[in-house]
């Protein structure tokens, strides 16, 4: 998969919490280069933190701002062959891209949306390094996308062991495993 940053934040704060991660923008990039189909594409969407906590409540009935939501434009059923079999590019099921989008030289199969002014906060207060955070929430967004889930302790564990992996092949750490 290919990972485009598309910037909705109405007002940058001063300094940018995201400069930090764009310093390293081939590393996030190649987290996503193992996963999905080499035709699909990612938006990463930057927003604020008004923006983020309207996504939650209306998206997930949330309340305040969240770190990451994902938003997935695959079907979990379809005719035919699956475009990734579960298993395959990391995939935790079967999945076809939206009919749409499956003729598109490159196809848009879903969004991650990032509240990187919050982020950078919770790091700062919790002594966390952000630097291990933004590609850990990149993994998270896109095992997402690709049928993964955390509603059990098994399923959380599973997720879990797979984000520890792919970030792993980038030379980093799972900030919140231990010994990592």
């Amino acid at each position: 998969m290919r990972i485009q940053v598309v910037d909705r934040r109405g007002d940058v704060p001063v300094p940018d919490p995201w400069a930090g991660p764009t310093a390293d923008w081939p590393r996030l990039e190649s987290l996503a280069a193992d996963l999905g189909a080499a035709v699909w594409r990612v938006d990463l969407v930057l927003v604020d933190d008004p923006a983020m906590a309207d996504l939650n409540r209306r998206w997930r009935d949330g309340d305040g701002v969240t770190d990451v939501l994902s938003f997935s434009y695959l079907e979990e059923s379809g005719v035919g062959a699956p475009e990734l079999a579960v298993g395959r590019g990391g995939a935790a099921q079967d999945l076809w891209s939206a009919p749409e989008t499956r003729a598109a030289e490159v196809a848009t199969v879903g969004e991650i949306v990032l509240a990187p002014a919050f982020v950078l906060e919770r790091c700062l207060d919790r002594g966390w390094d952000p630097d291990l955070e933004w590609p850990l929430l990149v993994v998270h967004g896109l095992l997402h996308l690709l049928g993964w889930e955390h509603d059990t302790d098994v399923a959380r564990a599973a997720m879990q062991e797979s984000e520890a992996d792919i970030l792993g092949r980038a030379g980093l750490a799972h900030p919140l495993r231990e010994g990592s």
